[in-house]
């Protein structure tokens, strides 16, 4: 049974040890961009309380993927798997923390039993720390179209529909992205990070209907820190969803480019010069169409949600939040009249974004030029034309 469920707007948490460790693990699309933006920005005032987040760097994201031993990028093309010592660092940095230490990256979702363990036996380390494992969750059928545009950032180049076909026919064997359900499927990572500290030190944070500020003010309370410490920097980063057309013309670019480009080339120019660019660059007006869910998708969403919410119900851990949101079948509405029309300031700032990004070296300058000359020839609608598929 579950210890305990919050359902109030003010959940009531004590803090953890004076030398805990707080481990957020995600999962990816909860939200964990804008908490360890956060928690980086108060970097220095957390210090001064005693709390330490490691590094230099947003999240610790390169220690997760080197203990999980997990290729960042096309391991053919500058891609590769991490040295195990970047996560060896951070638990020597937690060790050397004389107060309680945070620590983020959604990709420590993805770890086996027998990874999370030995994640959990190196911060612990031979002061024998005690751990707190944080599980963030939101319900599944939300998290689809953001998750299959965080895959089109590492360049897939599948479709919406075909993605959630090859997902959803055979839950756990997709083998387009095959991290998904290690990912999402949430009642299996409760249980696998169970097993490795004990139900009694997980918690899930539920963020359906719940105030923006309540994973903010939820970990401020487990730091035992000030809520607007992390409540005011709740807006230092915009990750909102890409409307279908740019999506569209990320998936198209991915096509024409993937395989002519080097994976630091590709990162600089398509992930953080036009997907993050026209994230970040501008806002979309409200009649501009976002993605199309089906309806079977969010069906199949919500059968798995069940089954989590089940799941994480009999595994004794405290859950804040309402759980049985996690169950909440969703109604894919009707379908946007499809648009090959990409509007104009989507187009510039995914231009302008690419142009800065090449400043950085030659090679990427060289790649963007020959970018910018070839939507200047064909127009950018050429991206988003059926027949250039």
């Amino acid at each position: 049974m579950v210890n305990h469920v919050q359902t109030d707007l003010g959940p009531t948490i004590s803090p953890i040890p004076r030398t805990g460790v707080l481990l957020h693990i995600g999962v990816h699309k909860t939200g964990t961009t804008a908490i360890q933006a956060a928690l980086a920005g108060a970097r220095e005032p957390l210090a001064e309380l005693g709390v330490c987040y490691p590094g230099k760097l947003q999240a610790q994201h390169r220690a997760a993927l080197a203990i999980l031993g997990r290729p960042w990028g096309w391991n053919a093309r500058g891609g590769g798997v991490l040295d195990r010592k970047h996560f060896d660092r951070l638990a020597k940095r937690t060790a050397q923390c004389s107060g309680r230490v945070v620590i983020s990256s959604e990709f420590f979702c993805e770890a086996s039993e027998e990874t999370a363990t030995a994640v959990i036996r190196d911060l612990r380390g031979s002061a024998n720390r005690p751990v707190q494992v944080v599980v963030t969750l939101r319900n599944l059928g939300k998290l689809l179209p953001s998750s299959w545009q965080q895959y089109l950032k590492y360049g897939l180049t599948t479709s919406y529909e075909k993605w959630l076909a090859d997902i959803l026919a055979t839950p756990g064997s997709s083998k387009m992205t095959p991290t998904f359900w290690k990912r999402h499927n949430h009642g299996d990572v409760v249980r696998r990070w169970v097993s490795a500290v004990g139900s009694e030190n997980v918690c899930v944070l539920v963020l359906e209907d719940v105030p923006r500020d309540f994973v903010f003010r939820s970990f401020a309370a487990y730091l035992d820190v000030p809520a607007d410490l992390l409540t005011s920097r709740m807006d230092l980063t915009s990750n909102r969803s890409m409307t279908a057309a740019e999506a569209e013309v990320v998936v198209r670019l991915n096509k024409r480019v993937k395989k002519t480009m080097q994976w630091g080339d590709y990162v600089r120019l398509v992930r953080r010069g036009v997907a993050l660019g026209m994230v970040e660059g501008r806002e979309p007006s409200d009649a501009e169409p976002k993605l199309f869910t089906p309806q079977w998708a969010l069906d199949a969403a919500r059968r798995a949600g069940n089954e989590s919410a089940d799941a994480i119900a009999a595994s004794g851990v405290t859950v804040l939040g309402n759980l049985d949101a996690l169950r909440v079948g969703l109604d894919s509405g009707e379908q946007p009249a499809e648009t090959d029309q990409l509007p104009i300031d989507a187009a510039v700032q995914a231009l302008v974004s690419v142009i800065e990004a090449s400043r950085e070296d030659f090679t990427t300058r060289e790649l963007a030029d020959r970018l910018v000359r070839q939507t200047k020839k064909d127009g950018i609608r050429s991206l988003l034309r059926k027949n250039s598929e």
